[in-house]
């Protein structure tokens, strides 16, 4: 071959292979790069973006609300520069707000906007989020269903109980910030819930409400209804002097009724958190009815196993939800009463119990849920399979 041929061949060779390289990687980049701009990254950096001013900012720190991004983007500091990811990227993600910043954004060819300053709920991520790209939990698009919460498609979800039921934070009832909103989202179901503050499983003359368990369960047909939760007890323990046989004789004549109006209504019992009345644990201290609240839930969870029903016993946790330690922060008021994040806990827990327990002979087999899937997820026991329960807030 001619050697001037054969150098002008190989250099032609090196240069093909150089542009093959530049073109893979090109591809493979969100962006391409010109002459008169500054090469984009994935978190969208450039130079021309000038930073942004914090005008003022409001703490919000006391009480954080979740919410779930609907568009947007999640930007990494104040300056608003950089960006995290977008809301596609965050779509099962709960942000919860800590802190409220007005910002001027004139450098960037804006005005002034109000941003939150944000926390994953696991805690790996946070940023600041323009507090129009945020939205309630309960509203919008915000898919979060567990695995086998096909179990519940099209089933109609009641959720009877007190004040936690309700959704009371020891000052205020945090609208559908509950946890039966989060069993709304975890099984993709639709929830009824008929929580009041106060009620009791076992009135009494001098203690009743419009929400104690057989007022409720008189004025329901559970034939609209295909799952119903009970979760009473903490206002018996702490404001009757009602007996733990009252209390059992109740909650088994309700049961049946419930059942008598639907022979094929799953129940699931949830027995009363740890409370601490005087900044005391209340689990072995006798209550105005003279028994300790370890009593009252053992005497609960009599009757749901006569009934063959099962119950979430938060006794049986590896990792407690209430401990002595945490109690102060998990709980709003320090005594009893559940913060959001909390209650987002607790939404996840008695969801995953819910899924864990549901009776096999009613599990359905579809695409998703086969039968070899049936014979190791739904059980009939009363505990939590915890080494599945793994509490993270980011989805």
């Amino acid at each position: 071959m001619n050697k001037k041929l054969y150098i002008v061949t190989a250099i032609a060779a090196v240069l093909g292979m150089a542009g093959t390289t530049t073109a893979t990687y090109a591809a493979s980049s969100k962006s391409t790069t010109t002459s008169n701009s500054t090469k984009t990254t994935d978190n969208k950096t450039q130079k021309d973006i000038e930073p942004a001013t914090v005008i003022k900012t409001t703490d919000l720190s006391d009480e954080p609300m979740p919410y779930h991004m609907k568009s947007g983007y999640v930007y990494t500091d104040s300056t608003l520069t950089k960006t995290l990811g977008s809301a596609k990227q965050f779509a099962n993600v709960t942000w919860y707000v800590y802190k409220e910043a007005l910002i001027d954004r004139s450098t960037q060819g804006s005005g002034n906007s109000a941003f939150y300053y944000v926390r994953s709920g696991n805690g790996k991520q946070t940023g600041y989020i323009w507090h129009g790209n945020l939205e309630d939990i309960s509203e919008g698009t915000f898919n979060i269903a567990m695995k086998h919460s096909d179990y519940f498609k099209s089933n109609k979800l009641i959720t009877m109980g007190d004040s936690i039921t309700c959704g009371y934070d020891g000052y205020q009832t945090l609208k559908n910030l509950g946890y039966p909103t989060w069993l709304s989202r975890y099984l993709n179901v639709k929830v009824t819930n008929v929580g009041y503050n106060g009620a009791f499983l076992a009135s009494s003359d001098d203690n009743t409400t419009p929400g104690d368990l057989t007022t409720v369960v008189n004025n329901h047909n559970f034939k609209n209804y295909n799952v119903a939760t009970i979760a009473y007890g903490t206002n018996d323990y702490g404001h009757t002097t009602s007996s733990l046989d009252d209390i059992k004789a109740e909650l088994d004549k309700d049961i049946k009724k419930m059942k008598s109006d639907n022979p094929d209504l799953i129940i699931y019992g949830i027995l009363p958190i740890t409370r601490y009345d005087n900044n005391v644990n209340s689990d072995d201290v006798a209550g105005q009815g003279g028994y300790t609240m370890n009593e009252l839930r053992d005497a609960e969870a009599q009757v749901y196993k006569d009934n063959d029903v099962s119950y979430l016993d938060w006794r049986n946790d590896s990792k407690q939800l209430i401990t002595d330690a945490n109690h102060i922060s998990r709980f709003n008021d320090g005594r009893l009463h559940p913060n959001p994040m909390t209650y987002q806990l607790m939404g996840r827990e008695i969801a995953q119990f819910m899924i864990s327990n549901y009776p096999k002979d009613m599990i359905k087999t579809t695409k998703s849920t086969s039968k070899k899937t049936t014979k190791t997820t739904a059980t009939k026991s009363t505990t939590t399979k915890k080494a599945t329960a793994k509490l993270n807030l980011a989805e």
